[in-house]
């Protein structure tokens, strides 16, 4: 009998060691930081949302890859993403003043509160396409958002 749990113990350690040196190695992720400046003095909260496709850009919040608050206060605000892998992204920023979790809009549709994006494009009448906000994460990233 001694035997018998001698071997089968063998094999569970040979099957351990078999599955893994056969799992696939980890891919390497990195960190986002983003500086958003500009922030005015109302108060609220930093939404920033992340998106690593044109799907639910740019206030979907339930279609973003992350979606991050963080307290407002005047002048500059710096947000960390980490565990980002390597890929293309954009960044869509509101300063949440009333905390509701979204961009308020005046009665024509014009934000009500502050905004911004990755690579800062200019809005007319509405958010400028993923295309013109997407960038590449291949390392340790920094970016500078100004609010709109």
């Amino acid at each position: 009998m001694r035997r018998s749990i001698s071997r089968i113990a063998v094999m569970i350690s040979l099957a351990v060691v078999a599955a893994c040196a056969q799992a696939p190695a980890a891919k390497p992720t990195y960190t986002l930081t983003i500086h958003v400046q500009g922030v005015n003095n109302q108060g609220g909260n930093i939404g920033v949302l992340v998106f690593n496709s044109e799907k639910g850009w740019a206030e979907n919040r339930s279609l973003a890859l992350r979606d991050v608050i963080e307290p407002a206060h005047p002048g500059s605000v710096t947000v960390t993403i980490p565990n980002l892998p390597v890929g293309d992204y954009a960044v869509a920023i509101c300063h949440d003043v009333n905390q509701n979790h979204k961009l308020d809009r005046n009665w024509i549709g014009i934000p009500s509160e502050q905004w911004g994006m990755s690579n800062n494009p200019h809005a007319y009448i509405k958010a400028p396409p993923f295309s013109k906000a997407r960038f590449s994460i291949s390392g340790n990233a920094e970016i500078w958002v100004q609010m709109q």
